[in-house]
């Protein structure tokens, strides 16, 4: 059966296709007995109204874009649990589209979304934007943009983001409680904030803490593809702990690094204490049960949301904010 149109309904009654539209939205100009007339048949039609071309005619769409470097990340589908919750509350929707680290291919998600006609974008960066000038392009033609996870210096708007720095002070502070001076750091081989900023603030923290008498190594590996930072770690730990072990325990600066490290330790049969950035809700069932720097995903994601519909409501807003949200530890049984 074909969909039932405003004309057909204007047709079908006798109207105008404006005052179908007025009866259907409400309109004071139209008569009581009309709207009720006309409401009671779109419904006996099945007839309903077109938002998005409705919208489009007001000269919005009540949606919103999404980019996220991957979906398959706990802590990425907790932040578009939180992106959902606060679209919702709004009356908004969203399109959420994934780079899967990759900068073109980042690029080409904003592309598509700007063909439909989104009235603003939230973006977590991927590992290897090292050049946002494609942004500010766009937030100049009166995009709203919005920040989140990955921040940067390179665009001026509204940015939220986890306290790495306080996240791995946390770690190293507990570490430090433990008596375990000597750490194995996995950090990120690109050169992204994100890691960095959880490397220096566990390091700097072991400075201060022990005078500089802790013994600390940094391993940076590529996060690019799964199977070969597998491979990487491996390496590293027959190298650093399989026969005579180096270390006390291992510091993880990203889920991905920590769950990882369990896949890899399991297999090497490697015994060692375990803390590291981690929000799956599964990992109190795996295996060794790590100590984990648990972020506040879902409140990244109501955060954003809420920056963005302030920039779509005020565009000329110059006054940007950069949120930065405390992450909680929560102790396994390895350390």
């Amino acid at each position: 059966m074909r969909k039932t149109t405003l004309k057909q309904l204007a047709h079908e009654l006798q109207l105008s296709t404006s005052t179908i539209s007025r009866a259907l939205s409400d309109n004071y100009q139209i008569s009581q007995k009309t709207k009720e007339r006309v409401k009671h048949y779109a419904i006996e039609r099945r007839y309903t109204v077109n938002r998005y071309a409705k919208s489009l005619r007001e000269g919005n769409t009540k949606t919103i874009g999404v980019v996220i470097c991957a979906m398959d990340k706990p802590f990425m589908a907790q932040v578009l649990n939180g992106v959902y919750d606060g679209c919702n509350e709004a009356g908004y929707q969203f399109l959420v589209m994934q780079s899967k680290g990759s900068f073109t291919a980042e690029k080409e998600c904003v592309e598509r979304l700007l063909h439909n006609g989104i009235d603003g974008l939230l973006i977590s960066p991927s590992f290897n934007s090292f050049d946002l000038g494609y942004l500010v392009e766009q937030q100049a033609k009166g995009l709203p943009i919005v920040l989140f996870d990955r921040i940067s210096r390179q665009i001026k708007t509204h940015q939220v983001a986890v306290d790495n720095f306080l996240g791995a002070q946390t770690s190293a502070k507990y570490l430090l409680d433990k008596g375990m001076k000597r750490v194995l750091v996995i950090g990120c081989l690109e050169e992204v904030w994100l890691s960095r900023e959880r490397v220096e603030g566990f390091l700097s923290t072991m400075d201060l803490l022990t005078a500089n008498e802790h013994e600390c190594e940094v391993v940076n590996v590529d996060p690019t593809h799964r199977e070969q930072l597998a491979q990487q770690l491996e390496k590293v730990f027959v190298k650093r702990l399989k026969s005579r072990p180096q270390f006390d325990a291992i510091f993880a600066t990203t889920d991905t690094f920590t769950t990882t490290t369990i896949r890899c330790l399991n297999k090497l049969q490697i015994n060692i204490p375990l803390i590291g950035f981690c929000n799956s809700e599964l990992s109190d069932i795996l295996i060794g049960n790590p100590t984990r720097i648990v972020q506040p995903a879902y409140q990244v994601g109501m955060a954003a949301v809420g920056q963005l519909l302030q920039l779509i409501k005020h565009p000329a807003q110059t006054d940007f904010e950069t949120i930065y949200l405390p992450t909680k530890l929560e102790e396994g049984n390895t350390i």
